[in-house]
This record gives structure tokens, sequence and C-alpha cells, in this order.
């Protein structure tokens, strides 16, 4: 698996003219190696690929990296010793990973690095390859998905009154860990009534209200990989205001479901529910894009938005989750996590989403 990734990594490095890659973001260093830790740089050559940790991390990386040279270093930094290390591999082309290396630790390794090795700046060369998730992510996808899945079923008929959003926050993240997750994938959002209408509220003490919408967005993280799911349910009966709003929501992102298709761009799969929901009168209230790629990270990339020129591929999972947020009344988001396949979508995550009226 990883010595996959790594022969369409070196693809790329030879298309760059690069000998060596410096890889500094975690989440790259992971996916290329299987290393878990929080601190570690990678130095991936035409040859091997080599991986500097503290001896905080020495027997992990030599456990978890089977297809990498484990190099220990102590008393100074990370960008140092893999400077020192580059030194010694004979290369003169160095690439580094420029979104994601601070001034502080480029100066670092100028200083180190030796004067006739010419550093390359580099821009997503492992973030494209993680774009298309292979058969063992989708599977770890499907399983956060489902632990999402479950989590909603067993929470929804446990809302009662006198609740507060931090309490229904709560009881998500229990169920989601006490159902196999990891972790959760990100802060659970628990909104209701006036502060759903902000896409990313974090809860509040705020108590539960008859005739308020409450907004649930949250995800398992199941070995190292995310779900992100976010269901609107009524809190008692629903006006006739609620029920159109959320039936446009919920009809722009089938719309926007069902044009997804391989070759198509990311914008214009946003056009789609984006138009239709002004076509209703709701368009200054969609301010965000309609999703986003999912894998390693929650936000594992560009999605749907206005700009996206990703072109859609086979194997791409993301988040399809338009909305209306009214300031001042309430907010709807529906959201869904999708893999493109040779066809069309497959909707990962199965949660009911006509609309819930709970009687509390």
């Amino acid at each position: 698996m990883h010595d996959n990734r790594l022969i369409k990594l070196r693809q790329q490095m030879d298309e760059r003219h690069i000998d060596a890659l410096l890889v500094t973001r975690i989440q790259n260093i992971f996916y290329l190696s299987g290393f878990t830790g929080s601190t570690a740089a990678l130095i991936v050559t035409s040859e091997d690929c080599r991986i500097l940790v503290d001896p905080r991390y020495s027997v992990q990386a030599r456990c978890e990296c089977l297809n990498a040279q484990v190099h220990d270093y102590f008393g100074k930094s990370t960008i140092a010793a893999a400077a020192e290390l580059a030194n010694e591999l004979g290369i003169t082309r160095l690439g580094y990973e420029a979104d994601h290396l601070t001034v502080s630790s480029f100066r670092d390794l100028r200083k180190n690095i030796r004067a006739d090795i010419k550093l390359r700046s580099t821009r997503n060369m492992v973030e494209n390859l993680r774009r298309i998730k292979d058969e063992h992510e989708i599977g770890l996808t499907r399983r956060a998905a489902a632990i999402a899945d479950q989590a909603y079923a067993s929470i929804i008929g446990e809302i009662k009154s006198g609740m507060s959003e931090k309490d229904v926050a709560l009881m998500i993240d229990f169920t989601l860990r006490k159902l196999g997750a990891d972790k959760e994938a990100f802060e659970t959002i628990a909104a209701a009534g006036p502060n759903s209408a902000c896409p990313h509220a974090s809860p509040t003490d705020a108590v539960l209200q008859p005739g308020q919408f409450l907004k649930m967005d949250f995800g398992a993280r199941y070995k190292h990989y995310n779900s992100d799911i976010t269901r609107t349910v009524c809190l008692g009966e629903a006006s006739d205001r609620q029920r159109k709003v959320y039936q446009i929501v919920l009809d722009a992102q089938l719309k926007a479901i069902e044009a997804i298709a391989p070759g198509k761009l990311g914008k214009d799969i946003d056009a789609v529910a984006r138009e239709y929901i002004a076509s209703m009168g709701y368009g200054e209230n969609f301010g965000h894009g309609l999703g986003h790629a999912l894998g390693i990270d929650v936000h594992d990339g560009v999605g749907f938005s206005t700009t996206s020129d990703v072109v859609l591929e086979p194997g791409m999972v993301l988040t399809v989750e338009p909305g209306i947020y009214i300031e001042g009344w309430g907010g709807v988001r529906i959201e869904d996590d999708v893999i493109v396949t040779e066809t069309g979508a497959e909707v990962i995550t199965a949660s009911p989403k006509q609309l819930v009226c709970l009687q509390l």
C-alpha cells in the first residue's frame, strides 16, 4: 500500500526534476509511511524512504514504518536533523512542502543544508495523491460513516426537554466512541434556534426550546479516516416556514448529488445546488461551499465551491452539504458523504433525511 504511493510520488518527483522530497506535513508522513506520531520528517528519494524521529517515537516508528529507514535524532530541531541527513544522501535538488514549512523552519533548513544542494519549493505533491482513495481507504471511510449513522440513530430518540446544546454534543461524542470511533472527527456542532443560523456554531449552555431547529454536525474518526454528517431536526411541530426551508435544502442536496459524475468540475456541482436555492429566494442565505474532500483530514482538499476547478474522478470522497441560514431565526444544513464512481456518486451515509419533528 505505502510502496504504491511512493511509486506515484516518485513519478511526480521525476517530472519536477527533484532528487529527494522533504515531507513535513504530519498527515502526509502518515499517508506515505504509516507513522501515527505527532512529530517527524520524511525524506523520499528515488531509491528509499527515511523517517526522522526523536526518542519519544523511535520504537513506534520501527513498528509502524515498515517501508522506511528510521533515523533517530536528539538535541536539535527536526529540520536541522533532516538537513544533516540530506547532506549525506548525495543529492543536488531537495524539494520541500512550501505550504507546510514555516519561515523559521525554512531558514533552519537553508542554514543547515549543504551549499551545493538546491532547494525547490513544491505544493500539493502528496495531497494530489490523496485525492483518489484506494480500496483500503474507502473501506475505512465507509466504517467511519457507518459509525456516524449508528450514532445518529442512537441519540435521536434521547433528545429530551431540559437538555442544552452542550448536552446534545456530549451525548453524540460519547456515542461515537462507544460505537467504535477512535475519536470525534472534529468538534461536534449542536446548535438550536438562532444559533443554528451560524454554520460553524459552538455548542452553548442554551436549553433546547420547542419550535426551534436543532442542527447537528458531527463525524467519526476511525483508523485515521473521517466521516462528516449533518442532520437538522425540528423541536416540536414544524411551522410552514420551517418545512419550506428544510425542503429547499433537501431538494438542493439531492439535485447536486444527482449531478455528480467523473469529468465534471467542482464548481459545476456547487452551481446546481446554489442556483436552485437562489431560484427559491434564499441565495443570500447560502454563504459557504457545497462540500469538501474527506479523508485523513476532515477538510482533505478542495471539493465543491464557486471557484473549484477540481475535475471529479472515481475514488474521490467528498461531502455534499447545502444550507440556508437566516440570522435571528435559524438554519438548516443537510450533509452526506459520497464517493465518486465511474457513473456518478454513491452516498455512503444513510441516516434518514426527511424532516424529523421531536416531541420534547
